[in-house]
């Protein structure tokens, strides 16, 4: 009988940011790292997390593009729809992350097609 462990993530990151609640008192986020591309440099998706501690579970995802520009994408509502008025405006989730990466590339929201 061959035993098999779940797949083992790529990283886990705990940050504490303003949290879902009227007051925005702080409140523990756990970013997991599910996906990291091997080939980096090439257009497409560069890492994806998983983050969890808000309301509900959110996907933030890396992009380049070709140009080698990187592009940031979150599901969270706040991304989704101030992002529809603002595209420069970044949510606390990607926010959060991009602070805490030890080389983070520059901020650029997509743009809704």
């Amino acid at each position: 009988m061959k035993l098999t462990q779940p797949q083992p993530c790529h990283g886990l990151l705990i940050l504490t940011l303003p949290g879902p609640d009227r007051r925005r008192s702080l409140a523990m986020y756990q970013y997991r790292a599910i996906y990291r591309n091997p080939t980096p440099d090439e257009t497409g998706c560069v890492m994806t997390w998983d983050v969890s501690g808000g309301r509900l579970p959110y996907q933030i995802s890396l992009e380049r593009v070709n140009g080698g520009e990187l592009l940031w994408h979150c599901s969270c509502a706040d991304a989704v729809y101030r992002g529809e008025d603002d595209p420069a405006h970044v949510c606390k989730h990607v926010r959060g992350l991009i602070d805490t990466l030890p080389v983070a590339p520059p901020v650029r929201k997509a743009m809704a097609a």
